[in-house]
């Protein structure tokens, strides 16, 4: 259990931001743009490009890691599998390669729940992109799609320690957007083109 969630963290904690703007442009990703490692500062600071290949790589890492260990033990993954999605983004948001500083979440929100929960995620998924594509508000779309697809769950994944989890992941990755809520709210949030 112990050596499950270690891997678990480790595969979250991969910062794929940091990596692929090192290589393309040979810069570093915390000190360019808003200075997060996720998609959307990869995204406006190096291209489209890298900033889409960022978000596959980042919502693949909790696929892989839930992944290997159903493969490795299933019994332990059936029964704790919202456990380990859990470590796998804390491994994102709090990478211990970078002093722990890193992303926000979203990406691996979405690539978890498309293994644990594939037709809601692909439904808040579209409405991320609608919302993004008219509004032109990355943060917006995250956040509204995130509490679509945590509102679902609640209502109908099991076990109170499961909606738990999910719950705390939706208060982790809201208070991650803090200062995206109050430029918001103030109408001075940045935006970006699809």
């Amino acid at each position: 259990m112990i050596i499950s969630l270690f891997f678990a963290y480790l595969i979250g904690s991969v910062p794929f931001g940091k990596i692929i703007t090192k290589i393309l442009i040979n810069k570093d990703i915390t000190q360019t743009g808003s200075g997060n490692i996720g998609a959307t500062n990869v995204y406006r600071s190096v291209s489209k490009k890298a900033g889409i290949l960022v978000l596959i790589l980042d919502a693949i890492k909790p696929i892989i890691a839930l992944t290997m260990i159903q493969y490795l033990n299933p019994n332990l993954f059936n029964e704790y599998k919202f456990i380990f999605f859990l470590v796998s983004i804390i491994g994102h948001i709090f990478p211990i390669w970078l002093k722990f500083k890193g992303g926000k979440g979203v990406a691996c929100f979405f690539g978890g729940n498309l293994l644990l929960m594939p037709i809601p995620t692909i439904f808040s998924m579209i409405i991320w992109l609608l919302v993004v594509k008219f509004s032109k508000l990355s943060s917006f779309g995250a956040l509204l799609s995130i509490f679509v697809l945590t509102s679902y769950e609640l209502i109908f994944i099991y076990g109170t320690l499961n909606k738990g989890i999910i719950l705390l992941l939706f208060v982790l990755i809201f208070l991650k957007h803090s200062s995206n809520i109050k430029r918001l709210i103030k109408g001075q949030e940045n935006k970006i083109d699809l």
